[in-house]
């Protein structure tokens, strides 16, 4: 009897290294997405954080008017506004704050609202 050797062909090797392949840029994609979103929401977190600054200083101060600034935080330029209006309750003064990479606030990248006594 012959012996035969027994092994994989050319075409089973091909084709599992096209499956290899396959998942393997599947994975690196989904590794660059994870980064994207992790870096975007650092962002977010960081425009909240401006936002919740500009509104602490806005209730230490005691006359409050529009203002607009900018402010640096991890290395980017955060620019923020806030619009002063008034309520139904005259002693109370409603204060929203918008944070934006743009100085023209297009989009806002957080925005908080908060009330002050007049």
């Amino acid at each position: 009897m012959r012996s035969r050797n027994r092994g994989f062909t050319l075409l089973e090797v091909l084709l599992a290294l096209v499956v290899v392949s396959v998942a393997l840029t599947a994975l690196v994609h989904a590794a660059g997405f994870g980064q994207r979103q992790v870096a975007e929401l650092r962002q977010h977190m960081n425009a909240y954080q401006v936002a919740d600054q500009v509104l602490m200083q806005m209730y230490q101060q005691p006359q409050v008017n529009d203002s607009q600034g900018s402010q640096r935080m991890a290395d980017e330029t955060y620019y923020w506004s806030v619009a002063v209006q008034n309520t139904d309750n005259p002693l109370i003064l409603r204060l929203d704050v918008r944070v934006g990479f743009e100085r023209s606030m297009d989009y806002a990248q957080a925005q908080l609202t908060g009330f002050k006594k007049n």
